[in-house]
């Protein structure tokens, strides 16, 4: 009989989606940069840029929408892997959460489209409302990501699956993506720009994660 070892293949996807991720969202903003709208523009002024711009939005959303939740995805699945070898149970909560966070980026990722397809200046109101359940998505999204933050820090103490700077990061990660998660489901402007600091802290957490799952057996 041949035995198949998954461990090193799996390692490496983990790995590779973590850095997939991140390069998915650096790709994803560059592409739009000050093209799609913010929370808080009107009706009208969603509209307009996404009919101005409907490839630019269209670039980052399968980006960042798409390809990164794949990557996600995938280190979601590679950290229910090491729970199920580990037995750790905060380990196997942090991979159904990871991969929960992923399902509702596709979310977005449809809303967003037929936003951005039938958008039409003349009659913003349809554009707007689904530019703005995207973004309360992408707030139960962040609450989702801070679980899988706090849940793999956790974890751990348990597996020593994170070394120290990495769980501290996490731990910094569910901090500010649950304050940014606050604020894009109630479309809070003095919230969302909490993004800019947890934004940067996901995509050097999930790519630290995915290495860190590579290291493990």
């Amino acid at each position: 009989m041949t035995t198949i070892a998954t461990g090193p293949a799996t390692g490496t996807a983990s790995r590779a989606a973590g850095y997939t991720h991140a390069a998915a969202w650096i790709l994803g903003l560059t592409a739009a940069w000050g093209a799609t709208p913010e929370v808080g523009d009107t009706h009208a002024r969603i509209a307009i840029a996404y009919a101005d711009r409907p490839l630019q939005a269209i670039a980052q959303a399968l980006l960042v929408h798409g390809v990164a939740a794949v990557g996600l995805a995938a280190v979601g699945s590679g950290l229910l892997g090491w729970a199920r070898r580990t037995g750790v149970a905060a380990a196997r909560f942090a991979g159904w959460t990871g991969t929960a966070a992923a399902a509702l980026a596709f979310v977005q990722l449809v809303l967003e489209l037929i936003a951005v397809s039938g958008a039409d200046p003349a009659s913003p109101g349809r554009t707007g409302a689904l530019f703005e359940a995207v973004q309360r998505v992408d707030g139960v999204k962040m609450f989702a990501l801070a679980a899988l933050a706090a849940a793999a820090c956790v974890a751990s103490r348990h597996g020593t699956l994170l070394r120290r700077w990495e769980a501290v990061t996490g731990w910094a990660l569910a901090a500010t993506i649950t304050a940014s998660g606050i604020g894009y489901l109630l479309l809070s402007t003095a919230l969302t720009p909490m993004a800019f600091i947890s934004l940067p802290l996901l995509l050097v957490w999930i790519a630290a994660l995915g290495a860190a799952l590579g290291r493990r057996p």
